[in-house]
């Protein structure tokens, strides 16, 4: 019975511990990766790399990868922000929204057209993205101006 109530008392740490994990920071941008991955230098001088959540922007090699890398320096590079962090992606990095001033980069990131709304097996779970980079294709702004543009997973999986 003993061996039980060790058992037990280590799952209910290991679940409490899953999530617990994840803290909201803030910190310096100190480099901009491409347009949806950023390096940040927390107050605590740790430096932690915040993959931008709910959003997927062009990779580096990609047409509008550049533009969409320079948009993101030009709204938060140099900058003290605020990261709501969601959890660890499988190569480790912070996964969250950032916020300046109270604005939440990732969404402005798709309203102008220089990220689309992250999608998993061609599903988006945030709707408010969805309908941002409906908005920004409708107008063409950013990447939509291309007639043609090719959404970030499809060059991942071209590039196989």
């Amino acid at each position: 019975m003993n061996h039980l109530k060790r058992l037990f008392v280590c799952i209910i740490l290991f679940c409490f511990s899953n999530t617990l994990v994840y803290a909201d920071f803030s910190g310096k941008v100190v480099k901009v990766i491409d347009g949806d991955t950023v390096d940040i230098l927390t107050v605590k001088k740790q430096k932690v790399r915040v993959r931008l959540l709910d959003i997927d922007a062009p990779e580096s090699g990609q047409a509008y990868g550049n533009a969409s890398r320079k948009y993101l320096a030009s709204l938060i590079a140099g900058k003290n922000v605020f990261v709501k962090e969601n959890q660890k992606d499988v190569y480790t990095r912070t996964l969250g929204t950032i916020f300046l001033n109270k604005v939440n980069i990732n969404a402005k990131m798709v309203e102008n057209g220089y990220a689309w709304a992250y999608r998993y097996h061609n599903v988006a779970n945030n709707k408010i993205m969805v309908k941002l980079e409906i908005d920004a294709k409708q107008n063409k702004k950013g990447l939509w101006k291309d007639k043609h543009p090719i959404a970030p997973w499809d060059f991942r999986h071209n590039k196989r």
